[in-house]
């Protein structure tokens, strides 16, 4: 641990604002604040934030400054607006002349930019700095701090970094250094030793790492052209605070302790921390290790640096620095961190990955964990032997699994032989508005598809690790809420979600209203395509809009809580119904129950599941005489038995798909309830067989042996779609060819 403290710095800075010379990156803060070095600067009257700023050098070079405003925003309203003053009122009650609003730091988004307001103070020195304060919901002086950097010359300047590294891998640059103090002290404390370490470090002086970027070499004369990226806390980030044990009521089974390190959990006061590693089979970091990892947008060489800064003050002379050059990738890094067993049988493995992720796959720096269970009965992958791979977000689409315990062995029922990956951390819904968490208003961003990027990206980095050996023609994804996963018919074969296609409607998504715009804005703010985000979560519409959009093989049923006053109470039933509706009326592959909690009768079709691939037909059946009717939105009116196309089977692997010629063989599960099925069939996702509007087929229907059970004729609808109407299944197989007259 350094013996150096920040009290000995203070009087040093004091004595180089007094002599300023050219060669140091200093950084001073004005506030009210105890720790502030310029303490009773700030004055808040009449809409005016004023600050004095006379113990800045005059004429000195300002690089930059930052305004901390202390700002707890909860709502996203309108822009918050402050704004230098040029001019005074030409009389009393009137606004100032001003100046541009002060615009918002990223990626945080948490400060403003008062750059070029300090540099014009500092031209014209005789005046205070003067901030209008046209909007800024609780704002007050004993909050604001603002922070300047500027050239001049530090007796002695605060310790820098040391051991300073860049390692770039899947569009991501992992930096690390060596922290300047190590209040922890140990290597494998106890959470509650940690968090102790942690607080009384903190009460004696706050230590942030500052993380800079540019597109030339950085050192300390050039470090105020660079970008400050990101403020890193002292000690925290090599430890792996995901993996801390908690339970969900306090004491149960185990001690337990709140933190405010680790907010929302029960933790383990007993549990032994572990550090993150920043490669597959790599040692952990090491205790005092700072981290950063920044997401690749565009590729290049990039410079970095980083400085510590002691309650807010930088004093920097000797700076490490590292470069990098950088590439872009489909899916952030995935780094194993740690492995145990899962529940079921004992040979059963769970590895652990984590992510360090910003955008595009979130809008602020976090942390995801993805788990990928190894089965001990998973069929051997090979060169030859590639595998299915099955992604999960479980209920809500947020959460698959616990930290230590995924408990997917009961989940296996439902799918199994496939390699398996599940994102524990994600948002619900379909994404939401970029200002979340941040100072920004609606008008200030758009909504992004945060959770769906992630599991796209997880999707991507599933095919694409090598020793998976798994087939990018059987992707399949499941989640509650699952039902976005349509739109995406070039990743996923199959999609399996409850039927909740339309947010619009029931009670559960307008708790969440906000995350998607203004109240007073019907149709929400606009999202990352110029779209209204409302009606562009609204599946069935998709559905309905688009007929000819090759869609996933599509399974429903509920998937959370006790039916029906869970699965069907928290989100409404009318949306169930208008998605099964919208699906058969533009003859689209599905099939669907929505009377039990969890797959019920659709169970019996998951072993056709992992079969089905995204580059190759499927048959959507239609008008089943054995369908149940789901009603027009009212569950007491639904048929509480049953479900839609839950009895018809085909073979994914004797399918012909020729540009004049379609088979394909049928027939009944084991356990339908009739011996014969009526039913019309339309061939989707065709990868040849096409047809225009109005051109004639012809189709026959055999059994084993040849002999024709059915025949006739059809003709492609205003789609181009041909439909076979009145097709008799039997538990046998029967063959099915349409071609061209």
């Amino acid at each position: 641990m350094h013996a150096w403290r920040y009290t000995t710095i203070v009087g040093v800075l004091g004595a180089a604002l007094a002599a300023p010379a050219a060669g140091d990156f200093l950084t001073e803060q004005w506030g009210n604040a105890d720790t502030c070095r310029h303490r009773g600067t700030v004055r808040y009257a009449d809409r005016l934030l004023t600050f004095d700023l006379s113990a800045l050098p005059r004429g000195a070079k300002v690089y930059r400054a930052v305004l901390r405003a202390g700002i707890q925003r909860r709502d996203h309203s309108g822009t918050i607006l402050l704004r230098p003053v040029l001019a005074p009122a030409a009389k009393a009650g009137a606004e100032p002349a001003l100046g541009k609003p002060l615009e918002l730091r990223g990626p945080l988004y948490d400060s403003f930019d008062a750059t070029e307001a300090v540099r014009a103070w500092s031209a014209d020195p005789k005046k205070n700095l003067g901030l209008y304060v046209q909007w800024a919901p609780g704002i007050r002086e004993g909050n604001v701090v603002l922070e300047v950097s500027y050239e001049g010359r530090a007796a002695k300047p605060i310790p820098a970094v040391t051991d300073l590294k860049a390692i770039h891998q899947a569009g991501q640059t992992f930096l690390t250094w060596k922290e300047i103090e190590d209040p922890v002290g140990a290597d494998a404390p106890s959470f509650e030793q940690f968090h102790n370490a942690v607080m009384a470090a903190r009460q004696k002086r706050s230590i942030v790492y500052r993380v800079y970027r540019g597109d030339k070499a950085i050192t300390a004369a050039t470090l105020g052209e660079a970008d400050l990226i990101a403020e890193v806390p002292e000690i925290i980030t090599c430890w792996n605070l995901k993996a801390v044990n908690n339970t969900e009521h306090p004491n149960q089974g185990t001690p337990t302790m709140s933190s405010s390190l680790r907010p929302g959990y029960n933790n383990a006061r007993n549990h032994v921390m572990t550090r993150y590693r920043t490669s597959d089979g790599a040692e952990p970091l090491g205790r005092a290790t700072g981290l950063w990892v920044v997401t690749v947008n565009e590729p290049g060489k990039r410079h970095y640096a980083v400085t510590a800064a002691v309650d807010g003050a930088e004093a920097v002379r000797d700076l490490p620095a590292v470069s990098a050059e950088e590439t872009t990738s489909p899916f952030p890094a995935m780094i194993h961190v740690r492995s145990h067993g899962g529940s079921g049988p004992k040979d059963n493995r769970v590895d652990v990955y984590n992510s360090w992720v910003g955008p595009p796959y979130h809008n602020l720096p976090t942390q995801i964990e993805t788990y990928m269970v190894h089965w001990s009965d998973l069929p051997e992958g090979g060169p030859d032997k590639l595998r299915p791979l099955w992604v999960v977000c479980g209920t809500y689409g947020s959460t698959a699994a616990t930290c230590e315990d995924p408990g997917w062995y009961n989940a296996r029922k439902h799918l199994t032989g496939a390699v398996t990956l599940g994102l524990a951390e994600g948002a619900l819904w379909e994404g939401f508005h970029e200002c979340m968490g941040t100072l920004r208003g609606y008008d200030q961003g758009v909504v992004h598809n945060y959770p769906q990027r992630r599991v796209l990206a997880a999707a991507a980095w599933g095919v694409w690790k090598k020793d998976l050996y798994v087939d990018p023609q059987r992707v399949y994804y499941w989640a509650q809420l699952g039902s976005w996963a349509l739109r995406h018919g070039d990743v996923f074969a199959v999609v399996m979600s409850n039927g909740y296609g339309n947010p619009a409607i029931g009670k559960q998504a307008q708790k969440h209203a906000s995350k998607w715009g203004p109240p007073n804005v019907p149709e929400g703010s606009k999202n990352w395509l110029g779209v209204p985000q409302w009606p562009y979560m609204d599946m069935a519409r998709f559905v309905r809009d688009n007929p000819t959009v090759e869609l996933p093989y599509w399974l429903c049923w509920p998937a959370y809580g006790a039916y029906p006053s869970h699965t069907i109470g928290d989100f409404g039933f009318l949306p169930w119904p208008e998605m099964f509706h919208a699906m058969a009326s533009t003859k689209r592959a599905f099939a669907a129950t929505w009377n039990t909690n969890g797959p019920g009768a659709v169970r019996g079709l998951h072993q056709l599941v992992t079969r089905i691939r995204r580059d190759q037909a499927v048959p959507a059946f239609t008008n089943c005489n054995l369908d149940a009717s789901p009603g027009d939105g009212d569950h007491a009116d639904a048929e509480k038995s049953g479900g839609i196309n839950i009895y018809q089977l085909w073979e994914p692997e004797t399918i012909v798909d020729e540009p004049g010629r379609f088979e394909i063989t049928l027939h009944l599960r084991d356990d339908c309830p009739e011996p014969v099925c009526i039913t019309d069939l339309t061939p989707r996702r065709c990868q040849q067989f096409r047809a225009k509007p109005g051109e004639r087929f012809q189709w026959t229907l055999a059994a084993p042996d040849g002999a024709v059970r059915q025949k006739g004729a059809a003709a492609a609808d205003q789609w181009g779609l041909v439909t076979v109407e009145k097709l008799k299944i039997l538990a046998d197989k029967s063959r099915l060819v349409i071609q061209r007259q």
